[in-house]
Formats: structure tokens, sequence, C-alpha cells
């Protein structure tokens, strides 16, 4: 058991610092009238599934780009906290998880125009979040990895449609 968590760390420290990523596609993320930041999907260079990715079950890379000029700290752990909680099934599921969600958020700072933030998923050893060229949190469980993911992912047809356009559009030819 420890050599496999051994290796699901290497694995995912391996992904985080791969220079290599390929995007996928990228989407606006809109509160209202506002649109605080874009999302862009990344893949590994010359790893990238399509239906894995919709499953959950490869590695990727959610690239923020904030755009508003400011976003404090409040408004970004409001939106993390309902973008999470959205995907909870139950309210049990979203009360198991506070802990969870609350120590992201608490970790997560305001946010400036042209910040970046980028969220590493592996499907066996949950998500690193790094802020500034720096690992911040790594969210582990895989109720909550699965719920941040869908919440970006496959938010709606159009959304997912964007994020992926690149593995749509070779689907086509």
């Amino acid at each position: 058991m420890k050599i496999l968590f051994m290796l699901s760390l290497l694995l995912n420290s391996q992904i985080s610092d791969a220079e290599d990523w390929v995007k996928l596609g990228e989407a606006e993320v809109n509160w209202g009238y506002k649109t605080p930041y874009r999302i862009n999907l990344m893949s590994p260079k010359g790893i990238h599934d399509i239906d894995d990715i919709r499953q959950g079950m490869q590695a990727i890379q959610f690239d923020i780009e904030w755009l508003a000029p400011q976003t404090s700290q409040k408004q970004i752990a409001l939106h993390f906290k309902k973008l999470i909680e959205s995907q909870l099934a139950t309210p049990e599921s979203i009360q198991f998880n506070q802990v969870t969600i609350n120590r992201l958020i608490k970790k997560l700072p305001e946010a400036s125009r042209f910040d970046r933030w980028h969220f590493y998923f592996s499907p066996d050893a949950g998500t690193d979040v790094v802020i500034k060229e720096k690992k911040i949190h790594t969210i582990i469980g895989s109720e909550i990895n699965r719920a941040l993911y869908q919440a970006w992912l496959l938010k709606d047809p159009v959304t997912t449609s964007k994020l992926l356009s690149r593995l749509l559009k070779l689907g086509k030819q």
C-alpha cells in the first residue's frame, strides 16, 4: 500500500512539473455580468483521450487566467465554496466534505488581473493547487476532486465543448 501511495505521489509531482502541456480549449467563467477568469484545459503532451478526460481518468491541468482588475479573497472563497458544493449530491455529502472545502478556500488568496493559478488533477493523487509558482495546497478526497473537476469540465455542454475544442476538432477529421 505504501509503495502504491509513493508511486502516485511521484507521478503527480512529475505531471505537475511537466513543461510540455497542450492546451485543449478554454472557456470564460461568468458571475452574472462579470467575467472574473478564463479557464484553460491542458493535457500532458501526447496524452489526451477525450473519453478518459470526461471520466476523470487522466491527469489534466486547469489553468486559470484572472481577468478582473481585482478579485477579493472573500469573493474567491465564496465562488469556490459554491462551485464545489454545487456538484456534491446531498447535504450530507456537503457536510462531510466541509472541512476539506474550508481548508482549500482559506489558502486561496485574492487575485489580480493576469494572475495565473494552476490546478493539476491526477485521478490517483488528488489536485495540486499552484499559485505564483508555489504549491499552496493539495486537495485530497475523490468526492471533492470529482466535484471540482465536474464543476469546470462538465458544467454544461457549451463549456465542455469549448474546453475540449481541440480534441473535438481532431475527432471530426
